[in-house]
């Protein structure tokens, strides 16, 4: 188990997104010039401490840490704290998967799988999508915590 904030919420959950970006936008980048960018933007937005994910996936699988995950997150207004938020990076290229949308890589389903197991360990009980918290298509496909921790 661990927790967020001075209040101390307990992280039970872990919340996917998609970047709104232009597919294949960060074609050809590594993971840190993508952080530096998103962090960039979110910084212009005013947010103090930049980067609002604890975390962003590339297409080919690679994961950047972002924010610790003991700090409260910036990425679903109302659901914060007790959460990490992950951000998937489209592919340029379009592949047909079976847990994702066609705009992400079964090298990222296999970083997931692998880093939610870790986190089962830790507390993690359910997995949702942005979309299953604001009307958005965010993260472009139904996410069920069943296909996540089986």
């Amino acid at each position: 188990m661990f927790y967020q904030g001075k209040a101390r919420h307990e992280v039970r959950e872990v919340i996917l997104h998609c970047a709104a970006i232009k597919t294949g936008q960060f074609a050809g980048m590594g993971a840190f010039q993508i952080f530096s960018i998103i962090n960039r933007w979110h910084k212009e937005k005013g947010w103090k401490n930049g980067f609002g994910y604890h975390g962003l996936i590339t297409p080919e699988g690679v994961f950047y840490k972002g924010r610790p995950f003991d700090m409260i997150g910036a990425h679903t207004i109302g659901h914060n704290a007790g959460t990490l938020g992950f951000l998937l990076i489209e592919s340029q290229e379009i592949e047909r998967m079976g847990l994702f949308s066609e705009y992400f890589t079964e090298a990222q389903a296999q970083t997931l799988l692998l880093l939610l197991d870790g986190l089962r360990e830790r507390g993690i009980t359910k997995v949702s999508g942005h979309n299953d918290y604001a009307p958005k298509l965010c993260p472009g496909f139904k996410v069920e915590t069943s296909d996540w921790l089986p």
